[in-house]
């Protein structure tokens, strides 16, 4: 930390002045999590749930489970029932092509160690998106609005930059 005009500056690992932590891909280097984690002792883990009104921040514990996280997003948004909260997310280290195709609601057993990427390296954080379920009026039960938003978007003849999906 460093103050300027009576200003506290923090550095995070993405404005560390010390351009050697980073490899050539700008990925966190070996040394440079040593060097964060000695200047962040007083990281606090949490994940970010990700709305389109902006974000909220759940502290947690590698043990924290999503089933807890959802309970703590309907403390924060009371005007969904529990059943309505679906998180969901990618698989631990998936990224790439690999983001979306295992991105999906989350089981309220797993834990944020088994989703989480380099847990022990300070200033990292999870992120889930907040999708709610909408009820069938034919059977009455809370659907999926992210499994439906993607059976809708299903497309036989996708295609990217020219080349068929």
């Amino acid at each position: 930390m460093a103050e300027e005009e009576g200003q506290e500056v923090i550095f995070t690992e993405n404005t560390a002045p010390d351009r050697e932590i980073w490899d050539e891909k700008g990925g966190l280097i070996k040394k440079g999590a040593a060097e964060i984690a000695e200047r962040d002792q007083d990281h606090v883990p949490e994940v970010k749930v990700l709305t389109t009104l902006g974000m909220f921040a759940v502290p947690v514990t590698a043990e924290t489970t999503v089933g807890e996280i959802r309970q703590k997003v309907q403390e924060w948004k009371p005007e969904y029932s529990l059943e309505q909260i679906e998180l969901v997310c990618k698989d631990k280290d998936a990224w790439g092509p690999l983001f979306n195709k295992t991105s999906r609601p989350r089981d309220d057993d797993e834990t944020v160690e088994s989703l989480w990427s380099d847990w022990d390296i300070p200033r990292r954080m999870m992120q889930v998106a907040l999708w709610i379920k909408e009820k069938n009026e034919e059977t009455g039960e809370w659907e999926s609005t992210f499994w439906k938003m993607l059976e809708e978007s299903k497309c036989d003849d996708w295609s990217f930059q020219g080349h068929t999906i």
